[in-house]
């Protein structure tokens, strides 16, 4: 414990039951949650069993437990620790008969499956005509959903009069398929929870990036305090909180101020002066924050530099002059606030052959219909019941309207699934022939031969098989569906971080929401234009004004060494005369300081 600062042992060492660590961007918010479970387990001689650490994304998880590794040994691996969203369906796997379903044999469905089941159920009940639409807006359904999986206590039956009867004839088969959609996994586990609580033995729950909590997470963090008499060590900062459209409550953290015993980490080991003190600037604009000031670490400044009127083709030249001079590309990412940016200037560099690495591509893919379709075979081998996959199947295996019509019948007077029917009928042609479960590589290739036709067949038969090479000893398990079950698993809450490989070739390419909790040593921050960064619609509104700020500070804060701030080309309107996009206000208030009001 000797190398934290005073600021950081302090929140490691805290007695509170109830903390709250303001850990500014580069001030060591990472050591900080492995020290202090350290500290509980080797000065308070807490078992890692009584430990439960949430984390935003998988990547994080694996790097605190490494890392963790190297200081405790192998009981690292005994600390409950993952997303949210990992440790609650890991408990409905175990648990979910609880709440009705089929514990072992759940599959979640992507966003992509959730729409395209939503359609099909609108479509029977006479909302939708198979191309629009009809008597109810999808911007309300959406709403409603939304709502439904961010809201404590939310139930379907609170929902509008249509919104009402589409989502429950929507939930309805997910039950019937044993199915979960990745955002109603912590609405199921919080129906789950109290019914488990005598068995969970936690004292410590450690919280990281809070900041970004929707209200029902909120509730299940301090319902599982309440339940299991456990101390909470909250870590976030309300500066990055940059998922607000996604149903975070960053104001949380204001409204509640007094709950916690507050410590705040306000130096900054990552980076130059000159960038933390245009941090500091930019975000000063922002009035809805708890006082906190990022305070630099090193001494050397690189300053910042702004440059306009880059477009993609002028960034590409700008990295192959970098390139040139010996400077290594790996060093280098550029950040933008969408992937329209991004895809093309990945084009140009693939057109100039310089090496890069688009986070995004693998993401694409799995949120493709054909992904989803050739995945459909995995879930029907772990959940036979889940009739949703085995009609994303139905062509590939043959089966005509007619025939899926006989077998839905069937399987409505059997009480089975549409899957087990179809199976029962022994028919001539069958996908699921020949081959065994427990070989997951020979599984991807057998399901490969069925699914040829697939344009991105190949791309998605290489995403399984990097899994299963990257997984050691996924053989190694109690049941045949092993294999695939952990795999289903690891996808129901793949996120972009995922993406990210550890040995970098090349300038990395990545949204700034992809590009959270990393670090490097120059970034590029490319589109700085109003209405783009920020949009158009945070123009109009100011809540949505300090949420596309706070995305900018969270930008300029993975920068170590240099921080390069680019703008597009403007363009003036040819009749009004007026400049259409002009260099972003963030910007300038990165540069300048504010001016105080008089």
């Amino acid at each position: 414990m000797d190398s934290l600062s005073t600021e950081q042992r302090a929140a490691v060492e805290t007695t509170s039951t109830k903390s709250l660590t303001l850990a500014g961007a580069g001030s060591g918010k990472t050591r900080v949650l492995i020290k202090r479970i350290q500290h509980l387990m080797e000065n308070e001689k807490v078992s890692p069993f009584e430990i439960l650490a949430f984390t935003f994304t998988r990547k994080a998880a694996g790097e605190i437990k490494k890392r963790l590794e190297e200081s405790v040994g192998p009981q690292a691996h005994r600390v409950t620790m993952g997303t949210m969203h990992g440790v609650a369906l890991n408990m409905l796997q175990r648990f979910g008969e609880m709440v009705g379903l089929r514990p072992g044999k759940i599959t979640v469905y992507s966003g992509w499956e959730e729409q395209f089941l939503l359609k099909d159920v609108a479509m029977e009940l006479g909302y939708h005509s198979g191309k629009a639409w009809k008597g109810v807006r999808k911007k309300d359904i959406d709403k409603e959903f939304n709502w439904l999986y961010t809201t404590p206590h939310a139930s379907i039956a609170d929902s509008g009069l249509y919104e009402h009867e589409i989502m429950r004839a929507f939930f309805d088969r997910c039950r019937e398929n044993n199915a979960l959609t990745y955002g109603s996994i912590l609405k199921t586990f919080e129906k789950l929870l109290p019914k488990i609580a005598h068995m969970l033995q936690f004292k410590h729950i450690l919280v990281d990036e809070t900041q970004d909590n929707d209200p029902l997470q909120w509730f299940i963090v301090n319902k599982m305090c309440e339940l299991c008499g456990a101390s909470l060590f909250a870590v976030g900062d309300i500066d990055q909180s940059i998922y607000a459209f996604r149903g975070a409550d960053p104001e949380y953290l204001v409204r509640h101020e007094n709950d916690f015993d507050i410590y705040r980490l306000q130096a900054n080991y990552r980076s130059s002066a000159s960038i933390v003190e245009g941090a500091n600037r930019l975000i000063e604009h922002n009035d809805n924050r708890l006082p906190k000031t990022m305070v630099p670490n090193r001494k050397d400044s690189n300053p910042t530099h702004c440059v306009e009127n880059k477009d993609s083709a002028a960034i590409v030249e700008m990295l192959e002059e970098s390139y040139s001079g010996g400077y290594p590309p790996e060093n280098i990412a550029v950040l933008g606030r969408n992937h329209f940016l991004l895809a093309k200037l990945s084009r140009l560099l693939e057109e100039a052959g310089f090496p890069h690495e688009y986070v995004g591509k693998d993401t694409a893919l799995t949120n493709s219909e054909e992904f989803r379709r050739f995945h459909a075979f995995l879930k029907l081998i772990v959940n036979p019941f889940d009739n949703f996959s085995f009609l994303l199947i139905r062509d590939i295996a043959g089966i005509s309207q007619e025939e899926y019509g006989e077998v839905r019948v069937k399987a409505a007077q059997k009480g089975g699934s549409h899957f087990q029917t179809w199976l029962s009928g022994e028919p001539s042609v069958n996908p699921f022939q020949n081959y065994t479960h427990k070989d997951f590589n020979a599984l991807v290739e057998h399901i490969t031969f069925w699914c040829q036709s697939f344009s991105e067949v190949n791309d998605i038969k290489s995403f399984a098989l990097q899994w299963a090479e990257e997984s050691p000893n996924i053989q190694d398990t109690a049941c045949d569906e092993g294999p695939v079950q952990n795999y289903l698993g690891w996808l129901a809450t793949y996120d972009l971080q995922d993406e990210i490989k550890e040995d970098v070739k090349g300038v990395q390419l990545m949204t700034i929401h992809a590009s959270k909790g990393l670090e490097f040593p120059t970034v590029i921050i490319a589109g700085l234009n109003e209405g783009i960064f920020p949009s158009k619609h945070a123009q109009k509104n100011m809540d949505e004004m300090e949420g596309e700020r706070r995305l900018a500070y969270v930008a300029s804060t993975r920068a170590e060494n240099q921080l390069i701030l680019t703008s597009r080309p403007v363009e003036r309107d040819p009749k009004s005369g007026k400049i259409k996009g002009p260099a972003s206000r963030f910007i300038r208030e990165t540069i300048q300081k504010k001016e105080k009001a008089a």
